[in-house]
Parts: C-alpha cells; sequence; structure tokens
C-alpha cells in the first residue's frame, strides 16, 4: 500500500515526540508502575517529581543537540535547536522549582539559605547556579552582545559538568535508596545524555577534522561576499545531499586565522559530486576573512542538514522564492539543480536587495531566466536604496506588491529565506493573503 510522503513526515514526527515525552516522564511512570507515590506526603511527592522531570529534560538536552540526523531529518535542524532552547528553559524552572517546594514540604528554609549543608546538597546548589546562567545567557546573549563563539565553548565545556553535577547530586539524595529499575532508568539517561554529548564533539566536530575536504577555489561574487568551492580527498565523492541544505564548516587554515564552526547554506547542485560551494557575505569577525582563504586550505564539514528544499514536495510544479541578500543561496542550489536536471517547475523568484551591486549571482540568474530551457524562472528584483539610473522595483516587500507579483496563491508552495525581520514580515504578508501555513517554508536559523 502507497504512503504519501507527507503522512509518512507526520508519523515520523509523532511517534518521536512520543518516544521524547515517554523519557521525560519515565522516571515518573516507573515510580508510579512501583507504587512510590500511595500514602505519602503529597507535596514531597510534587517537588521530587519536578526535579526528576527537570533531570531527564537535562540529559536529554545533548541528544536534541548532537545532530543526529535520525532525529533531525523530520523536523529540521533549525526547529529542533529551537525546540532544545525551549526545553532548556523548562528544564531550569524544573529544578529551580524542585527545592523551593522540598523547602515548603519541610517548612523550613535552610535547604534554600543555608551554606552548611552536605556535600550533595552543595553540588546541587553549584549545579543550579550553572544551569541558571546557561539559560539566562541562551536568552540575553544577544542582548548583552556576548560573542557567539565566547558562549558555544562555554557551553561546550560546562555541559558535561552540568550533567555530571545532576547526576551526583540525585543519585547520592535520593536514587541510590530506590529500587533497581529506577537506578537502572538513571544510568541509562546519564549514558544517553554524556553518549550524544561525545558523538556531537568527537565522532562529528574530531571526524570531519580528520577527513577534511580542501578548498580549490575562492572567488569573489560581490564586493562583500566569497564563494568556497570545496572538493574531497582523491578517490572519494562528496556526500549526498538535497539542494537548498546547509552544512557547518570549520576552515583549518593558518596564518593566525579564526578557525571557529560556522553554518553555511549549500549553494552548488548536487548533481556535481566532485565539489561543493559555499557562498558567504562579509557580517562579522569570522566571514570578514573568507576572503583570506587559499586554495590547499582544510575544511572540515558536519551535514547535511535541514528541510528547505523543493525535492521534498516533488509533486508541486509552481513555486514562489522570496529572498534577501545572501538569503538567495539555497534558492541558487535549487535553480541550479533544476537547471542541470532539466525540472520543469514554473518558478517565480522575488530577490530583495539595497543596491544592484549587492545582487548575488546576477549573471547566472540572468542566464537560466533567459535560458528558455527549464525551469522556467521569472526574475523580480527589488531594491530598497537603488541608483538614480534603476528602472526596476523600489522599495520594500508588501502585501499589495506580493498580490501583484504572486496572483492566485492556490497550487503554490512558498519559500522564504532572508535576514530575520524581512522573513517574519513575508511570512505575515503571505498569511494574510491566505496561504496556508503547510505551504509556507521558512528555515529561522539561529544560533
Amino acid at each position: 500500500m502507497f504512503i504519501p510522503e507527507t503522512l509518512c513526515l507526520k508519523i515520523a514526527k509523532i511517534w518521536r515526540c512520543l518516544v521524547y515525552c515517554l523519557a521525560v516522564l519515565s522516571p515518573l511512570i516507573t515510580r508510579l508502575l512501583m507504587g512510590y507515590y500511595s500514602g505519602r506526603d503529597p507535596l514531597r511527592e510534587i517537588g521530587l517529581s519536578f526535579g526528576m522531570v527537570g533531570f531527564a529534560i537535562i540529559m536529554l538536552q545533548p541528544l536534541l543537540s548532537a545532530r543526529f540526523r535520525w532525529i533531525e531529518r523530520p523536523f529540521g535542524l533549525d526547529r529542533l535547536l529551537s525546540f532544545h532552547r525551549r526545553t532548556g528553559l523548562v528544564a531550569a524552572v524544573f529544578l529551580i522549582l524542585h527545592p523551593v517546594i522540598l523547602a515548603i514540604s519541610i517548612g523550613s528554609s535552610r535547604l534554600l539559605l543555608s551554606l552548611n549543608l552536605p556535600w550533595p546538597l552543595t553540588v546541587a546548589k553549584v549545579t543550579l547556579l550553572l544551569a541558571l546562567l546557561f539559560s539566562l545567557a541562551a536568552l540575553f546573549r544577544r542582548a548583552f552582545k556576548l560573542p557567539f563563539q565566547i558562549w558555544l565553548r562555554a557551553h561546550s565545556a560546562l555541559t558535561l559538568l552540568i550533567l555530571t553535577g545532576v547526576f551526583v547530586h540525585s543519585y547520592q539524595i535520593t536514587i541510590r535508596f530506590q529500587a533497581i529499575p529506577i537506578r537502572i532508568l538513571w544510568a541509562a539517561l546519564l549514558v544517553t545524555g554524556v553518549s550524544s554529548y561525545l558523538y556531537l564533539n568527537l565522532f562529528q566536530r574530531l571526524g570531519g577534522r580528520l577527513n577534511p575536504l580542501t578548498v580549490s577555489r575562492v572567488s569573489r561574487e560581490t564586493d562583500n561576499v566569497w564563494n568556497l568551492n570545496l572538493v574531497p580527498q582523491e578517490g572519494r565523492s562528496i556526500f549526498r545531499y538535497k539542494p537548498g541544505q546547509f552544512i557547518f564548516v570549520t576552515l583549518l587554515r593558518g596564518h593566525g586565522l579564526p578557525r571557529e564552526e560556522h553554518p553555511f547554506t549549500i549553494s552548488s547542485s548536487p548533481v556535481d559530486r566532485s565539489c561543493l560551494s559555499i557562498t558567504a557575505k562579509e557580517s562579522g569577525d569570522f566571514t570578514s576573512t573568507l576572503g583570506s582563504t587559499k586554495p590547499g586550505d582544510r575544511a572540515a564539514v558536519m551535514g547535511p542538514f535541514g528541510r528547505f528544499s523543493y525535492t521534498l514536495l516533488p509533486s508541486c510544479d509552481k513555486y514562489v522564492f522570496i529572498a534577501g541578500g545572501i538569503g538567495i543561496t539555497p534558492f541558487m542550489s535549487m535553480l541550479r539543480d533544476m537547471y542541470l536536471l532539466e525540472i520543469k517547475k514554473d518558478i517565480l523568484l522575488i530577490y530583495g536587495n539595497r543596491t544592484e551591486n549587492d545582487i548575488v549571482f546576477s549573471a547566472e540568474l540572468r542566464e537560466i531566466s533567459e535560458s528558455g530551457s527549464s525551469p522556467d524562472l521569472r526574475i523580480i528584483h527589488l531594491l530598497s536604496r537603488p541608483e538614480p539610473s534603476w528602472t526596476g522595483e523600489k522599495g520594500h516587500l508588501d502585501i499589495d506588491r506580493l498580490r501583484r507579483y504572486v496572483g492566485d496563491v492556490s497550487g503554490k508552495s512558498f519559500y522564504v529565506c532572508g535576514p530575520p525581520s524581512m522573513m517574519n514580515s513575508a511570512e505575515s504578508i503571505l498569511r494574510q493573503m491566505g496561504v496556508r501555513g503547510s505551504d509556507i517554508h521558512i528555515e529561522k536559523f539561529s544560533l
């Protein structure tokens, strides 16, 4: 029996969510099945339950962020990492409520305020402080202008400390006195967290450094946009990916240049298995050094990730691509793929930039649109700060313009990529136009 791909995707999402919920609630379910809640102090049991659920969430955090493709595939890594951040905040709330409710149940604030406590409780206070700092940094990193790489290194360094501290406290205070099934469950959750952490930091990151790609060409696309071509080691081919997906890249360069991990959308087509291209704009301390990369430099690559690809909707024939600035890169990958494979699709590309000089891939986009072959590409350039000689569209995207460009929205899929404010605005406009949420595809990737 044939099962539609959309139904398979929904089933994949549902069972993964169910497994996660069962894992989070597994301490409560186990205790319930073993009769631990019968005839005990209700307030104390609520306090213990908050602590146990908080422990389970903390131990599963590395599983969500380890970039396991079988977990990421139905959701997209952007949504999975967004969920990871939210569950981290939930865990912090549960861990805060845990001692507060226990203190109320015993009618004493000593558990909260005293520094003269048994060492497992001291471990708990230090771990809780670290967890709170994590949560505050995640919430206010941009407000405090904390550099991402400093945040990433601190996150990576302190994750194991938090996992260890939460486990040691809970085991010494409660779990070692519990029945064997609960102790086994606690060990299993710890192993899940630690092994997921090691998978990302040793297997994936270190593995990429041991088997790097090589930079074969560095070229300038515009005044502040660079294109890097990466090739595999001799005798190997580029991994398989879908047009529109992204990868994590660490450039292993010399001459004092930074070696930081950053996400980049693949701009090439997977038709060519001998080379992979990334195209990036100079917008920060790291990306400003892209032009200093030399052919022969190595690049550790992890991926591919994401669900921002037309190939996931093979039955659709009409697409509207809305791009802003360097957000053209996933669309370029998709257009190149359609062009090389002569895939018949009707494409409207609305591409916003400040000036004409900021248009990335200008000549190639014109070539595809004027080729007379598939795809049937129509391009509308929208400039917010054009030169007086510009005769095309001017200003910003609004609902009147989009209605005029798009016409009837039925039967069309909409893909949006660009600056966050532009994506939020485009999504809001599309919904006002009556476009279904399932027909709007946005990859809000934010680390």
